[in-house]
């Protein structure tokens, strides 16, 4: 596990697994629940950048209700984080493994712990 880093999977790999988990049905905005559509609108969607909802005018991301909202965090690094997590890593070893601090893992995994149960 020592020789794992950030840079071992690939970000867009990652921003699909997590946009799939969010938006199983496809692009669509978190505010209104309109489609995502259109070349550019898309583009944007994928990079995780703000647009304009077509159909509320709302400034939304693709982040916009997740857990990733307004996180300095890429999807990547929660991946890592998170399936490190699962597997039982101690939570020091994977802030040194995604580049941040103890702290900031034991608050993911508070975050996700919450979401469960909300969820459940």
């Amino acid at each position: 596990m020592a020789e794992l880093s950030a840079r071992f999977f690939d970000a867009d790999t990652c921003t699909d697994w997590f946009l799939g988990r969010c938006y199983p049905d496809g692009p669509e905005c978190p505010r209104c629940g309109a489609p995502i559509t259109g070349e550019r609108a898309l583009a944007r969607w994928r990079a995780l950048q703000r647009l304009t909802c077509p159909h509320c005018g709302r400034k939304v991301k693709a982040t916009t209700g997740t857990l990733l909202q307004e996180a300095r965090i890429d999807p990547r690094q929660l991946f890592i984080a998170l399936s490190m997590l699962g597997l039982g890593a101690d939570p020091a070893a994977i802030a040194r493994i995604v580049g941040v601090t103890p702290a900031t893992v034991l608050t993911w995994r508070d975050k996700v712990r919450a979401l469960a149960e909300v969820c459940q």
